[in-house]
């Protein structure tokens, strides 16, 4: 199963990065065929075709995403990620609106690492 178009996505996993890149600690890896963003070893964030899906989403952020956008749980083949809201995204969202929930998942993700 494919969960990621480079090339319909491409645009946006860009601008995306544009933001994302610029925080401590954050590397990029290709896992099943997504991008996915680390703070250090903890995933954060990965996009897939259409949406991006956040890991470290608290409670309250969920909320706050189910009432801004059309967010669902994560699907991975026959499972669903309960935890995992998938925002939908595409070349014409406002990117803007959808930083301020990555960066709780990395924030999240920061205090999720042992010292």
């Amino acid at each position: 199963m494919q969960y990621y178009n480079e090339e319909k996505m491409k645009t946006v996993r860009e601008r995306l990065e544009q933001e994302i890149l610029r925080w401590p600690d954050v590397t990029t890896k290709k896992m099943y065929g997504c991008p996915c963003y680390k703070h250090k070893d903890k995933l954060f964030a990965f996009l897939v075709t259409d949406g991006v899906v956040l890991t470290k989403a608290d409670e309250h952020d969920k909320q706050r995403l189910s009432k801004e956008f059309e967010i669902r749980p994560f699907q991975a083949s026959t499972r669903t990620m309960k935890g995992w809201p998938q925002i939908p995204v595409n070349e014409t969202s406002d990117i803007q609106k959808i930083i301020p929930f990555i960066q709780n998942s990395y924030t999240h993700s920061k205090t999720a690492v042992k010292k």
